[in-house]
């Protein structure tokens, strides 16, 4: 068994554990019988004892009765009985084949000793019992008790029983043992066989069921399994390897292979033909001896291949041939991501490369009678584009109803004449200016609000790179939809506030929309503020717009200001300055929108480009909405611009927000605003709005003259007032100002100053302190009519919210999330219902969510009804279709908003918190 250690080693462990098993049954059996020989020497004390207390005061001859009894005849003892007198008695018995006690002696029993009552006691050993019996008559027995000894009688089978089982099962597992020894014999045998010949097919083992274990098939079957897979794959690899060659070797490109430092390592006989390596060296060769790179680049690329880490493509040059080849280099990885080789493929593209060559002379040739076509085309679009585009303005908007039937004739042979040449023109032109200047308008309902939002925020990034500030207004009383073309306002707007950007170095760029007063309306209407008389300008024109980009740039001199005018009213755009392209397209769109722009000065040197828009509805949507909540609250704003806070003015009284605008700060103003809060600090809540460019400023100038100055004392002594909300407002973002300053504000916003967030600011910092407002308000009238029995207490109930829906579905769903949103509802079935609802609860209903699809009365007639009833409560459209048709239409009618079904609570949300305050 040499070769089956295993085996042997199994054997062996299962001898050793027979063998310590028989060692602790003996051994628990021998000890088992010296403890019950020890308790039967205990016993028979016990009994001695027993029967000599029953004589008060024995005598020799009632102890010898006593040792004649059956229980003392087998046992070895000595025996001395002592009286009160000192005569003493000794008996003694030996059992056969023990030796007789030698002498004679009196015990002596220590403290440890086992007693049975208060006079005597015992001590036992290994071999003897020693005890002695006192009793009251003053009678001393002592006694020795030799312990019976046990004998081992082989014959009973507890005996040999377990010997004779330890042996069979050691047989046993020796049988065993030889027949798995057997087994792995004939495994290895047919393991050999597998290994030393190729299986064509799978064929079992040769294993006879009989004397075999199930493990020692599977085995034999995973490993025929295993030699038959091995064998396809040595075929299948076979295979491959004289695919590859063939490819290789035959294929008509030239191919090689090269180790990580660079040195081929191959190449096949496409390779050999075409570079013709010499044979006769034996030295190892790199790409550079057989081909050069374009440039200094590649070259240097082709000397440092080892540092390729990606695949390359690169034009070479071969050193003999001079031919021009594209050189595929892709890197081969190994098995933790190193780099061991380069596969590279040559591909000849010199003819590729002369035709090249020639058609880029071809190219040039060409590209110079371009142009010189395109420099003609400009002459022409500019000598006949503009007159035409004009002639086509004015035509259009002659009404034919009220001209003859020849005058009907003449114009429709006009326009169509007019137009046909335009598009001809063109076409002919093809240009991107030709593009940007389009006659045909798409005119719609523009949300102003919205443009001119986007365009702000357009150019917001580079402001702040420019060092500049920002400022964005939309007046409250300016309607929020006109009809215009979007995508030409949006460029004039943009181009106007690109050229601001441009002109100015430092302070600050402002778009500003509002309408025209009433005063104005006369002037603009009758007379033109441009020259340029023949504008798309309508003759009359009740209601304008202004757009007016405002920036502190360089003073404009009068010859400057002249040469803008003219590029405004110019009409022969072949004189205008490359630079004032933008300005030039601007106004051209000015004029086609009906409008016109407007250069002018302030006394503070600031340049101000105004655009003029007229709109025929005056249907007024406001964007900003009231709250009655913003009466409690007075802004405090510190602002060191004054257009800033001319605007944060206007929109504070718009909506009745008391507001205290300072420019600067001095220790009386401070006192004078903190005694005025005091005094109304029972009816308003206060809340602070700092420019941090003007804090950055004294403290710039605190450093410069290193003194701590006293507005910023006083600023960091408002500041650091507890109990006073505090905003701060910078152009700057919110990462870039410092921590330790921002830890010292409850809120922050960006410039341009955003009115919604300033709003949801304001009612989120004061919110606690109206909820306590409200009910200190609430008990004081409460107090003041305590004299009235049985008054009824108001609670603060949460907002009403008008579902009009005709679907039970989309109510029940709705009026859950607003519960979840913490707001009341109640429903109506249909716009008729729905009036009825408002009508008797209007008092209690803060906005309508209004679905727009119903019967008897849909939710388009329910809102003119409303609102040609001048009620203005908000009102949000429900529908399904989201299309800008359905937006347009209930924007017309009057609603304020619009949510497409199935209804986002997040957006319901943003919604209802824009609306309800």
């Amino acid at each position: 068994m040499q070769q089956f250690q295993s085996l042997q080693r199994l054997l062996i462990f299962y001898a050793l554990s027979l063998t310590v098993m028989l060692l602790l049954y003996y051994v628990t059996l021998f000890d088992g019988m010296k403890k019950h020989s020890e308790q039967h020497s205990i016993d028979t004390f016990y009994a001695l004892q027993h029967s000599i207390i029953e004589h008060a005061a024995p005598v020799d001859s009632e102890i010898k009765r006593i040792l004649e009894q059956p229980t003392f005849e087998h046992l070895s003892y000595q025996l001395i009985l002592m009286t009160p007198s000192g005569q003493t008695y000794i008996h003694h018995n030996t059992r056969p084949n023990e030796s007789a006690f030698s002498t004679v002696a009196f015990p002596t029993i220590g403290t440890s000793a086992s007693s049975s009552s208060d006079h005597s006691s015992y001590t036992v050993n290994s071999n003897e019992l020693t005890g002695i019996i006192t009793l009251k008559s003053g009678h001393q027995i002592y006694i020795v008790l030799r312990h019976e000894p046990f004998v081992v009688d082989w014959i009973s089978y507890r005996y040999w029983l377990p010997l004779m089982v330890a042996i069979v099962l050691f047989f046993m597992a020796l049988l065993y043992m030889l027949n798995r020894r057997t087994n792995w014999e004939q495994l290895l045998v047919y393991t050999d066989n597998l290994s030393s010949r190729a299986k064509e097919s799978y064929t079992p083992p040769p294993f006879l069921q009989k004397k075999s274990t199930t493990e020692f098939m599977l085995l034999g079957h995973a490993l025929s399994r295993v030699s038959y897979q091995l064998h396809n794959d040595y075929r299948r690899i076979k295979t491959l390897t004289h695919r590859l060659e063939r490819l290789v070797d035959q294929a008509p490109l030239p191919m090689l292979m090269s180790i990580r430092h660079g040195q081929i390592s191959f190449y096949n006989q496409r390779f050999e033909q075409v570079f013709t390596p010499p044979t006769q060296r034996e030295q190892s060769y790199e790409l550079t001896d057989f081909v050069e790179g374009k440039d200094e680049a590649t070259q240097i690329l082709l000397k440092t291949i080892s540092n390729l880490r990606v695949t390359r493509t690169l034009i070479v040059y071969g050193l003999e041939n001079k031919q021009a080849y594209q050189l595929h280099v892709t890197p081969w990885f190994g098995e933790h991501g190193q780099v061991h080789g380069f596969t590279v493929i040559f591909n000849n593209v010199d003819e590729i490369f002369h035709q090249s060559e020639q058609l880029q002379l071809h190219n040039q040739q060409l590209q110079l009678q371009i142009d010189e076509s395109n420099e003609a085309q400009a002459f022409i679009g500019r000598k006949l584009r503009i007159p035409l585009e004009k002639i086509i303005d004015s035509l259009e908007p002659i009404d034919p109803s009220t001209l003859t039937a020849q005058g009907k004739k003449t114009l429709n042979t006009l326009i169509t004449t007019s137009q046909s040449m335009l598009t001809v023109l063109n076409k002919t032109l093809a240009t991107e200016e030709v593009e940007v200047r389009k006659t045909r308008l798409s005119i719609e309902t523009v949300d102003i609000y919205k443009v001119s939002k986007e365009v702000s925020n357009l150019v917001t990034k580079e402001i702040r790179q420019q060092g500049l500030e920002l400022i964005y207004f939309f007046a409250p009383d300016c309607p929020r939809y006109i009809e215009t073309d979007y995508i030409r306002l949006h460029h004039i707007l943009l181009n106007l506030l690109k050229n601001a950007i441009s002109f100015t170095t430092s302070g600050y760029v402002a778009l500003t929309v509002d309408r025209v007063p009433e005063d104005k309306v006369t002037r603009i209407s009758n007379q033109p503020l441009t020259p340029n008389n023949d504008t798309t300008m309508p003759a009359q024109t009740s209601y304008w717009i202004r757009f007016s980009v405002k920036d502190t740039g360089a003073t404009i001199t009068p010859e400057r200001k002249n040469q803008l005018v003219n590029i405004l009213n110019q009409s022969n755009h072949n004189l205008v300055e490359d630079s004032n392209i933008g300005l030039s397209d601007a106004n051209s769109f000015a004029q086609l929108l009906g409008g016109f722009i407007e250069l002018s000065n302030t006394v503070d040197k600031e340049t101000i480009f105004s655009l003029y828009l007229p709109y025929p509805h005056a249907t007024y949507q406001s964007v900003y909405h009231r709250c009655s909540q913003l009466p409690h609250i007075h802004l405090i704003a510190v602002i060191n611009q004054p257009l800033v806070a001319e605007h944060l003015q206007r929109l504070c009284e718009y909506l009745t927000i008391s507001v205290t605008i300072y420019s600067t700060l001095d220790r009386a103003t401070v006192q004078q605003l903190k005694n005025k809060l005091k005094q109304d600090e029972q009816t308003i809540i206060p809340v602070l709005l700092l420019d941090y460019e003007y804090s950055e400023s004294i403290t710039l100038s605190a450093h410069a003259s290193n003194k701590y100055s006293e507005q910023q004392e006083v600023l960091n002594d408002l500041v650091a007032t507890p109990s006073l909300p505090k905003i701060l407002l910078s152009m700057k973002l919110e990462r870039h100002i410092p921590s330790i300053l921002l830890g010292q504000y409850d809120g922050f916003l960006t410039k341009p100053l955003d009115a919604s967030l300033l709003l949801s600011e304001l009612l989120r910092l004061t919110l606690f302190a109206r909820k306590t407002l409200n009910i200190l308000v609430k008990h004081q009238y409460d107090s003041s009519l305590s004299f009235v029995e049985d008054t009824p207490k108001k609670e603060i109930l949460s907002p009403l919210i008008l579902v009009v829906e005709d679907s039970p579905t989309n109510q029940k769903i709705a009026c859950k999330m607003l519960s979840k949103l913490g707001y009341r509802s109640i429903v109506a079935e249909d716009g008729q219902q729905a009036l009825e609802k408002l009508k008797s609860q209007r008092e209690e209903i803060s906005l309508i969510l209004m679905d727009c699809r119903m019967p008897i009365m849909d939710g388009l007639q329910a809102t003119q009804v409303i609102r040609s009833q001048g009620d203005k409560i908000p009102i949000v459209a429900l529908t399904a279709n989201n299309t800008e048709e359905d937006r347009e239409a209930c924007i017309q009618v009057g609603m304020d908003e619009f949510l497409s079904k199935p209804i986002s609570k997040k957006d319901l949300e943003s919604v209802l918190q824009s609306f309800i305050q």
